[in-house]
């Protein structure tokens, strides 16, 4: 809308505040007057509503009567009120009794009418009409009428409107002097402040303000906030002046330096290439005149124009382009080699192309020379690596490198005859494929750093890819990287299944002496067991022939029957020493603590040691117990001492020292060469006896353990040799040390007590059995006849039944004829036919139920590891006494 022609706000106001109050004051005075009038109605029916009843009480007897002239009377005696005109008494049948009028009112007869249908009251024709009825004991006596002209409320009405019309003149009046005063204190200072505003946007001065008035508080503060917003307006467009002349000067700089700087700084047009700013480093460099007034653009310096839009769709794709490397031409035509970086910016309001470039036709130049010297070097290292790979190709070694991941990286051509698979096949196949055994990089990395990172000749088992076992000698060293970690495994392997050939040939032949030298100590072994038996035998037989002799002389035989039995104990015990050397002597097992036998057993030895030997000991006092033969150790332990004892010289003092103790013993402590056993590796409890006496040399060291050898004048017994097959029998080891002069050291290795095996059933002092049952049948099966007549004599000696047989077939013949009559079965191990061990397992397939009881002359662990099925019930050692025989008997008959 124009201003010009439009109405200030100052008459708007004054036009809606006149027209709001006019109209306010008229319906203001339009509801007083019809308020007014209705409470003057109201209240002149109320006043003619008293004068009724009042008349109606006084004329109740006229009407009860229908007296006439007593309601003339009274009617003229009442002095009524000076608006009321008419005043009728009416019967109760409807007839008019009375009629009263006004002296400036015309007499009025009226009609009899209906009442009782018109009660009420009504205004017509400016007056008020009344009927009210009179009763009398609530019996209607009559009615009476009244008529009002209502003169006094048409006065109070004037008056009412006169007392309105001056209010709304008196509003009216007050109202024009508050819109006066309202325009001067509001619409004078919106006008003033529109004013203010329309010079400030027209002329565009700011400095102008507008005038602030204090009428009230909403203008002030509009005009005060209007004064502020100008101030910020102001000091706003001086700093954007300000500004401005800083971009200016800015831009000046910034454009100053563009052109002075030594990079090519080139703004082109995105869309068709125009140059639009360029600085004197690109009019250099393109040969470009800047005096001439030619558009330039920069598709004319693509040497192959098919770049830009190369460029181009690299811009789309990455949104920038740095070192992008391309050929260019000079305004001249000249071509160059430049990197180009190019960024997409906003400039003078439009999307263009920023691009920084660099001649780099010189470094083309270099890097040509280059990859020319590079690729004569790579030849000439082509050359030398064929040469290094002819050469290691036609090596016998295996040269290799392992990669982190454990796999073969690079090998030579000598895998092919070492182990079946082409040099093509191994790369990249785990060394799990040809070393079954290799740990992992890291734990290999770990061995070799342990070891100053070179591991040399360590020997191990390749596995062909025919599946058989190749052995080799293997030597690594680690590969590191600039941070010294571990890259690679490098090294060689070399096929030694040769050398382990000849090593494995000369073993064999060294057992094959061995053997030979066992058989010469066999040979020695025979001669002395033939000795001491042939002396026991001198001893049994003549003692048999004397006895023979007395006999028929009637002269006693006790003596000679003596002296026979005692020579059969020393045969038997001479039989427990050779199976003690072979390791299989009878065992009695038990709990046993090494260092309190040691003290046990120093007491029994004391007098066969010399006085000058001097014997400290250092025993365990918490050591393990072993699982062992008490008698056996015992007798390790003397032998041990006295063998140390007798290597003193007897002129001079010695010193024999007794340990004990326990180890954690590995596989190291526990090969021994005189044993060809493998212990397995744990705990063991260890006996050493070392002296300072002679010594001795290797060759007697290696022969100490055969049986009948020794230093002294004679070899008489198997004490060395029992050590060893006790040692042997208990599941231990045993090592020596010796040099001439310098002593000796035994240490004995025996495994600690875990678990006990069951006791076996031996040869004791223990009194005889009480049989419950002498009425017994003994079956007998064994080979000799001899045996067989010693069994049957001395069970008929405890008064037992006997029924023998020869072999394995007869004994199970006679046991299927008298099953229901034996009542136990003794058993030899070995025998022709059928032995000991089918012999059992073919009774026991018949459902035999009685007790077996197995006889050998071999320790009884050896004979009851060959009955796994069927184990026997005990187990007899051959020679047996009647003691023994009829405690073995009792264990199996009463269950003891």
């Amino acid at each position: 809308m124009n201003r010009t022609s439009s109405t200030s706000i100052q008459r708007q106001l004054q036009r809606f505040f006149i027209l709001t109050l006019v109209i306010t004051v008229l319906i203001m005075g339009a509801v007083w007057s019809i308020y007014n009038r209705t409470l003057l109605e109201q209240e002149a029916e109320r006043v003619l509503i008293v004068e009724s009843d009042i008349i109606g009480s006084a004329a109740r007897p006229a009407l009860m009567f229908n007296d006439q002239r007593m309601a003339s009377e009274l009617l003229r005696a009442m002095k009524f009120d000076p608006d009321i005109s008419v005043v009728k008494l009416f019967t109760s049948d409807g007839d008019v009794l009375y009629t009263y009028t006004a002296d400036d009112v015309s007499p009025e007869l009226g009609k009899a009418i209906d009442f009782r249908s018109n009660p009420g009251s009504a205004f017509n024709d400016g007056s008020l009409h009344l009927y009210r009825t009179v009763t009398h004991k609530e019996d209607t006596v009559g009615m009476i009428y009244l008529e009002s002209r209502l003169n006094y409320l048409q006065e109070s009405q004037n008056a009412s409107a006169l007392t309105v019309i001056m209010v709304m003149a008196g509003s009216l009046l007050l109202g024009v002097l508050l819109a006066s005063t309202l325009q001067r204190r509001i619409a004078k200072p919106i006008s003033s402040l529109a004013s203010v505003m329309h010079k400030m946007a027209s002329k565009s001065d700011y400095s102008l303000r507008a005038e602030e008035y204090a009428y009230n508080r909403e203008t002030s503060d509009l005009l005060s906030g209007f004064n502020r917003m100008a101030d910020e307006i102001q000091n706003s467009f001086a700093k954007i002046e300000e500004k401005n002349l800083q971009l200016q000067e800015s831009e000046r700089r910034f454009r100053s330096i563009i052109e002075q700087v030594p990079m090519p700084v080139l703004i082109s047009r995105k869309s068709d290439g125009k140059m639009l700013f360029y600085n004197q480093a690109v009019a250099q460099l393109l040969a470009i005149d800047p005096s001439a007034s030619k558009v330039f653009h920069t598709l004319n310096y693509y040497r192959h124009p098919e770049d830009r839009s190369k460029v181009i769709g690299k811009l789309r794709d990455e949104g920038t382009l740095v070192g992008y490397e391309m050929e260019a031409v000079k305004s001249d035509g000249t071509p160059f080699w430049i990197s180009l970086s190019v960024s997409q910016i906003g400039f003078e309001g439009e999307e263009v192309l920023c691009s920084t470039f660099m001649d780099i036709t010189d470094q083309k130049e270099i890097e040509k020379r280059l990859e020319v010297e590079v690729s004569e070097r790579t030849q000439e290292l082509k050359s030398a690596r064929d040469e290094l790979q002819s050469t290691l190709d036609n090596m016998m070694d295996v040269y290799y490198r392992i990669a982190t991941d454990g796999s073969v990286e690079w090998v030579s051509s000598a895998i092919t005859p070492l182990l079946g698979y082409s040099v093509d096949e191994s790369i990249g196949k785990p060394m799990q494929l040809f070393w079954p055994d290799s740990p992992p990089f890291s734990e290999a990395v770990a061995a070799l750093s342990a070891n100053d990172g070179v591991m040399m000749n360590h020997e191990i088992q390749l596995q062909h890819r025919q599946g058989k076992t190749v052995w080799s000698s293997i030597s690594a060293h680690l590969v590191l990287d600039g941070n010294m970690e571990a890259k690679a495994i490098e090294g060689v392997v070399r096929d030694i299944s040769l050398l382990v050939e000849a090593e494995e040939r000369k073993q064999e032949m060294e057992k094959k002496m061995a053997h030979v030298q066992r058989l010469e100590s066999l040979g020695v072994l025979a001669g002395g067991i033939a000795h001491d038996f042939n002396n026991i035998l001198a001893g049994i037989m003549g003692n048999a022939e004397l006895a023979e002799l007395n006999q028929h002389s009637n002269l006693p035989v006790d003596r000679e029957l003596k002296s026979i039995i005692n020579g059969s104990v020393r045969a038997a015990d001479l039989c427990r020493q050779m199976l003690a050397y072979s390791g299989q002597g009878a065992l009695i097992r038990e709990s046993v603590n090494l260092s309190s036998l040691v003290k046990e057993t120093v007491h029994l030895i004391d007098v066969s040691v010399s006085k000058k030997v001097a014997i400290t000991f250092d025993l365990q006092a918490d050591i393990p117990p072993i699982f062992a033969d008490k008698t056996q150790m015992q007798q390790i332990i003397m032998n041990l001492i006295t063998n140390a004892s007798e290597s003193m010289d007897e002129k001079s003092s010695g010193e024999i020292r007794v340990s004990t103790g326990s180890v954690h013993a590995g596989r190291r402590e526990l090969d021994s060469p005189f044993m060809e056993e493998k212990r397995p590796e744990g705990e063991y409890v260890f006996l050493e006896v070392i002296d300072n006496g002679c010594g001795m040399d290797e060759q007697v060291l290696g022969r100490m353990f055969d049986p009948f050898f020794s230093t002294k004048f004679t070899g008489r017994g198997l004490g060395m040799s029992a050590v060893l097959g006790i040692v042997r029998s208990h599941g231990g080891t045993i090592h020596v040390e010796s040099s001439p002069g310098s002593g000796t050291r035994f240490r004995a290795l025996l495994p600690v007590y875990l678990e006990a095996p069951a006791v076996e059933v031996v040869d004791g002092d223990t009194d005889h059995e009480e049989l419950a049952d002498n009425n017994l049948t003994i079956l007998v099966v064994d080979d000799e006849a001899m045996v067989r007549s010693i069994f049957e004599r001395m069970f008929n000696k405890l008064g037992f039944k006997v029924l023998l047989a020869a072999d394995g077939e007869e004994g199970l013949r006679c046991y299927r004829e008298h099953k229901h009559q034996i009542d136990a079965v003794f058993l030899d191990m070995t025998m022709p036919k059928m032995d000991g061990r089918e012999t059992l397992s073919k009774m026991r397939e018949m459902g035999i139920k009685v007790p077996v009881v197995v006889c050998s002359g071999y320790r009884g662990e050896s004979v009851s590891s060959q009955f796994d099925d069927a184990p026997p019930d005990a187990f007899l050692q051959k020679p047996f006494s009647l003691q023994s025989l009829q405690q073995v008997l009792g264990i199996c008959l009463n269950g003891d």
